[in-house]
């Protein structure tokens, strides 16, 4: 054969290797790109968690796995968008049920305080009432959004080492004239240096809405006693009355929003004091404990970080 042939069969030999290299290739990315659609597909259909062979080492494998991971990490910001929307349908359903009395009652006054035939005795009564129920309303109001703003995480804590002592002592001025009132007592037992790691200004008010409770559901010349114990990683701060107590069966129910108990009824509040200090204690990495007994009193127990 001459050298021209062996070079023509030479040429041909190599692009029939080459065509069928890119045969094979072009199968090759056919099925992967159809393994991936198909992959896609049952991420669409939901079914991918018993279908992928996530555990090995090729390359479809391993974009299968970051496929459902992907999934994982969509249907996670899907049912936290859906929890969202759900927590503010209850807030927004919970802020109108709280308004409507109050608002109801301004303008149940404000139409009679405006009747000519008013004598100037009764018209005083109802804008003594009307006075009433706009403070009512304005407490309610930024009550409610301060509870909106730490569910929907917009209010940003910033924590601080407080001397526990301040905060008590401060605590304790904010309802001195309701304990003057009822000549109740508040009792403070707790060591000078202990500092908490927290926010002063929000764990003042969780503090606050613990002692404004221990009052309202408190006998007249009864005792309210504050201790403190500093532990391992946490502060514990007892705060005990000797009030009418809770039901056992309430326990768990007296740190929802806007719960009250049918015999609280004649007590005035919104029933979102002990909501809100859960809810502050828990941004501060704390926790709470209530124990109570019916008749004799209740004990709530704040935990928070202690400094260093």
């Amino acid at each position: 054969m001459s050298q021209w042939g062996i070079t023509a069969v030479a040429l041909g030999s190599v692009l029939l290797i080459t065509g069928a290299i890119w045969l094979y290739m072009r199968r090759q990315y056919i099925l992967f790109t159809e393994a991936v659609c198909s992959s896609i597909d049952k991420i669409l259909e939901g079914g991918a968690e018993n279908t992928f062979q996530t555990e090995s080492d090729e390359l479809l494998s391993k974009i299968q796995m970051q496929l459902v991971r992907l999934q994982e990490i969509t249907a996670f910001h899907a049912q936290e968008s859906e929890r969202q929307k759900q927590k503010v349908q209850g807030i927004v359903s919970d802020i109108s049920h709280q308004l409507k009395t109050p608002i109801a009652n301004v303008v149940m006054y404000c139409d009679t305080a405006v009747n000519p035939k008013l004598s100037e005795k009764e018209r005083d009564m109802c804008l003594g009432v009307l006075k009433n129920q706009v403070g009512k309303l304005d407490f309610l109001v930024q009550a409610l959004i301060q509870m909106s703003r730490l569910e929907q995480n917009i209010l940003h804590l910033h924590t601080d080492a407080v001397p526990l002592m301040r905060l008590l002592e401060d605590a304790r001025e904010s309802i001195g004239a309701n304990a003057k009132k009822k000549k109740i007592k508040v009792e403070i037992n707790c060591p000078e240096d202990t500092k908490l790691l927290c926010d002063e200004k929000w764990t003042l008010e969780a503090l606050f809405n613990v002692l404004d409770n221990a009052v309202k559901y408190s006998d007249a010349g009864s005792t309210i006693r504050i201790c403190s114990e500093r532990m391992e990683m946490y502060t514990k701060i007892q705060i005990e009355d000797e009030g009418t107590g809770i039901a056992p069966e309430h326990i768990n129910d007296v740190c929802k929003r806007f719960y009250r108990e049918e015999r609280a009824a004649h007590v005035e509040g919104l029933g979102i004091g002990l909501y809100l200090t859960r809810e502050i204690i828990e941004k501060e990495s704390g926790y709470l404990k209530i124990q109570s007994k019916e008749g004799k009193g209740t004990q709530v127990t704040v935990y928070l970080q202690n400094v260093g």
